[in-house]
């Protein structure tokens, strides 16, 4: 029986008037941009154009928002970067050197934009001491190393590394290479002296 005075009403979840894809990708060019430690909630929330309550009901805390941009700058750096070193082609000493130019291209661009790599920034980072973020730059890490590793097997099982290379200390070696580019990159160093370095990386497996 309907109580007298109360009006019933069908209570239905309103659609996001926002794509919480494009809010993720102005949400991480905003983390890039600050830092996680600079960037406000309401920082946030005017770069994603929403309001608070749809950034906590769509992506949680603060915190929760940067994990969901570092797997999303991942994600872009799988699609990206890393596929050079996925395909299987004839000259693998080539694809590390596309490899190594787009990192330093890369890194240049980002220079020029007053930031450094995304990941790199976090690593160096006082945010890096949170479990949750911590785990992730980790997790890139391996990543990377696993993509090198797996292209530095293929090529050396075809004879075509340096005799007695190992590839799991190359693929540790050229991710220290990378990451130091990265850095170097901050510093004014110029393009010259960021590809030597590549040079040298290549020159030193193939």
């Amino acid at each position: 029986m309907k109580p007298i005075g109360t009006k019933w009403r069908c209570r239905m979840a309103r659609p996001k008037e926002f794509d919480p894809a494009k809010a993720l990708d102005q949400a991480l060019e905003a983390f890039w941009d600050q830092g996680y430690e600079a960037a406000s909630v309401q920082g946030l929330c005017s770069a994603m154009g929403i309001n608070r309550g749809s950034l906590y009901d769509t992506f949680g805390d603060k915190e929760t928002l940067f994990t969901a941009c570092m797997d999303r700058f991942r994600a872009l750096q799988e699609q990206g970067l890393y596929r050079i070193l996925e395909r299987r082609e004839e000259d693998p000493q080539e694809q590390l050197r596309l490899f190594f130019d787009a990192v330093v291209e890369s890194s240049l661009v980002n220079f020029s934009r007053g930031r450094g790599c995304f990941m790199t920034n976090t690593t160096l980072g006082s945010s890096v001491r949170l479990p949750s973020i911590a785990q992730r730059v980790e997790g890139y890490h391996l990543y990377t190393e696993d993509v090198l590793l797996r292209f530095l097997e293929d090529a050396s099982k075809r004879g075509l590394t340096k005799d007695g290379l190992q590839p799991r200390e190359a693929a540790r070696f050229l991710l220290a290479i990378k990451q130091g580019i990265h850095v170097t990159a901050r510093t004014e160093a110029g393009r010259s002296m960021l590809e030597d370095v590549c040079r040298m990386a290549v020159n030193a497996v193939f």
